[in-house]
């Protein structure tokens, strides 16, 4: 048994990797930069609320916007690799009223 507990930072970061999440900075810089990777007009309707397994889940405020993400899929996760390179996304799926 380890007698020296880990930070809780420590295992909140194991645990997320176990989960396969990103780092919680990567998560953090996500919601900062959300703009500079949909855009202005995408940004305010939209918003990212998970990424796991490589799979990015945007909450939309309607079914308009859920297309639109849709129709700039490769768009999306092009910018979301220059901006976060060490972190897959390979999906993005669209999730109305989250």
């Amino acid at each position: 048994m380890n007698d020296h507990p880990s930070a809780i930072g420590e295992t909140l970061e194991n645990y997320l990797a176990y989960l396969g999440a990103p780092p919680i900075r990567t998560l953090g810089a996500l919601q900062e930069r959300w703009n500079d990777i949909v855009g202005p007009a995408l940004s305010e309707p939209t918003r990212p609320i998970e990424l796991l397994d490589g799979v990015l889940v945007i909450g939309c405020d309607d079914a308009t916007w859920a297309s639109q993400v849709g129709w700039m899929e490769t768009q999306i996760i092009r910018r979301f690799h220059e901006l976060f390179p060490e972190t897959e996304v390979r999906k993005i799926t669209a999730r109305i009223g989250a």
